[in-house]
């Protein structure tokens, strides 16, 4: 049993980097839309998203933390608050296996009920911490052949807030990846309504250290 569980466990840790290009097509509440083009770098020692731009313009957008940076020609032209942070990224969650609950196992958050629909495994979460249960709402997860289908978020009030689809798995190198993202977000004003899709998925890349470890100019 030993020697049959330790290729997976090797597997499940060799993971620490992925590159891809990516495309990002968004419909906003109000009726307007746009697309985004470039790479996407993430490297889980420097705990940095960077997204190359190449269109509309040419940018580079870092997620370090809890802050968002936009430079041009490696000059900073903008710093604000994120509230996506690297290590709670879809990016992350792929690399280290957790992508199927979304990283919620080893979080503040505990499954309350799990259901089957035809293929389907449901599994509903909530917070099991007073002071979370104060600022989030349940998660439902749902998974087909053990990888992560949807996931839909859902306030205090038990509003739904978003909901993301994760389809297309290619295999890279052992590692299972989304190459499409469907995520709706619900707003007063109306909903958005975004695509993104991944092709040329690379697995622990070497040489590109500029970009996966990137300077962040003061």
């Amino acid at each position: 049993m030993f020697f049959l569980l330790l290729p997976g466990i090797i597997s499940g840790q060799q993971f620490y980097r992925l590159k891809a290009d990516f495309s990002i097509k968004e419909k906003l509440a109000d009726g307007s839309s746009q697309l985004i083009m470039g790479k996407v770098y993430y490297d889980k020692v420097s705990e940095k998203i960077v997204y190359d731009i190449t269109f509309p313009e040419p940018e580079i957008w870092v997620l370090k933390d809890t802050s968002f940076f936009r430079m041009k020609e490696r000059q900073l032209l903008d710093r604000k608050r994120s509230f996506l942070i690297p290590e709670s990224s879809f990016f992350h969650f792929t690399l280290t296996g957790q992508l199927s609950d979304f990283g919620l196992k080893d979080s503040p958050y505990k499954i309350e009920q799990v259901e089957k629909d035809g293929e389907m495994v449901i599994s509903t979460w909530e917070p099991d911490d007073t002071k979370l249960k104060e600022a989030m709402g349940k998660v439902i997860i749902s998974n087909i052949d053990k990888k992560l289908n949807g996931i839909v978020f859902y306030n205090t009030e038990g509003k739904m807030l978003s909901k993301q689809f994760y389809q297309d798995y290619i295999n890279v190198s052992g590692c299972e990846f989304p190459t499409e993202i469907i995520q709706i977000t619900y707003q007063e004003t109306g909903q958005n309504y975004q695509v993104t899709t991944y092709k040329n998925v690379v697995i622990n890349q070497n040489g590109k250290e500029d970009l996966y470890n990137i300077s962040i100019p003061n």
